[in-house]
């Protein structure tokens, strides 16, 4: 069943914010809450699911409501990652987070999404949440993929709702759900003839570019290891991959690093545009410009980094 609103190959119309960086902060830490804003983060999540215990998902709750009530993460997107529909804890998580603090989050962050039907759940309950409570903003949602399941049906899992602003690899549990003989999550592996996650990551990438929404890469576990982060982020970022999740804030650096276009790619974007511009006036199709050929396809590629740079500050 497609969404009469959000037809098949239509692109949702949303400002441009980056997602080069998306950190995780435990939701049972408020003393980690308060400070999440400090390290510049694109986008900041506090998590009900893997960082807090079964024990403690009740109070976590409490205590993610009040931190999105008290600090102020500044420019950040805000999201709040909840439980699978597969746990006790979903529904509960979803009313009281937004009941609490539904003025206060840009998303929710969904994991083990493994059909739509999972989604059109969420797309009624958050509508009628809104309504309830006099939301101005819609709620928008991340959906992690992580299973074979979630690949298999990973196109009508991003066709159900233009909520959608990111579709999110866990490298972990899909590894585990494949079977694959790996315990660092996000790991790279030296023994695989490749690149190990090419296919997922790039199925992600295509579904999420049909619908307008971020395609985002998991975490990488070891976060003592700068340069396998740096070659996890590069591999991710060479499919396009939009960002990547970070689990210690000294990840940051180097993912933004990573995922922001260099000053030299920025300003060549920019010339390009200008070039292009100049020869549609002139009503020409291609043109050269530094010995190389600019054409409509050019333009698209040196728009997408042109506009990334400027949403990452680049001037």
């Amino acid at each position: 069943m497609i969404n009469p609103f959000h037809a098949v190959g239509s692109k949702p119309s949303r400002p441009m914010r980056p997602r080069r960086s998306c950190l995780s902060v435990p939701g049972s830490s408020p003393r980690m809450m308060a400070r999440a804003a400090d390290f510049g983060a694109d986008e900041v999540f506090l998590d009900l699911e893997d960082a807090v215990t079964p024990a403690g998902k009740e109070a976590a709750r409490e205590q993610v409501v009040e931190a999105l009530n008290t600090n102020d993460y500044g420019g950040a997107i805000v999201g709040v990652r909840i439980n699978d529909a597969t746990t006790p804890y979903q529904y509960r998580d979803i009313v009281d987070i937004v009941a609490g603090a539904g003025a206060h989050i840009d998303v929710l962050t969904v994991p083990k999404v493994q059909d739509a039907g999972q989604v059109w759940f969420l797309e009624h309950l958050l509508g009628q949440l809104e309504a309830e409570h006099g939301l101005a903003r819609r709620i928008g949602l991340e959906l992690q993929i992580e299973t074979g399941t979630a690949s298999v049906n990973m196109t009508d899992i991003a066709r159900v709702t233009d909520r959608i602003e990111s579709l999110i690899f866990g490298p972990g549990d899909y590894a585990a759900d494949l079977g694959i003989f790996q315990l660092d999550i996000g790991a790279v592996d030296p023994d695989y003839p490749g690149h190990q996650w090419h296919h997922i990551l790039a199925q992600i990438v295509v579904t999420a570019r049909t619908v307008g929404c971020d395609a985002i890469d998991g975490p990488y576990g070891d976060y003592s290891d700068a340069e396998g982060l740096r070659e996890s982020s590069r591999r991710a970022k060479s499919l396009g991959v939009d960002g990547k999740w970070c689990i210690h804030p000294s990840q940051i650096e180097i993912v933004h690093e990573e995922f922001t276009p260099s000053a030299q790619h920025f300003e060549h974007a920019r010339r390009v545009l200008e070039a292009y511009a100049t020869a549609s006036e002139a009503e020409r199709g291609a043109i050269t410009l530094d010995g190389k050929m600019i054409d409509e396809a050019s333009r698209k590629m040196a728009e997408r980094v042109f506009h990334l740079g400027e949403a990452a500050g680049l001037r």
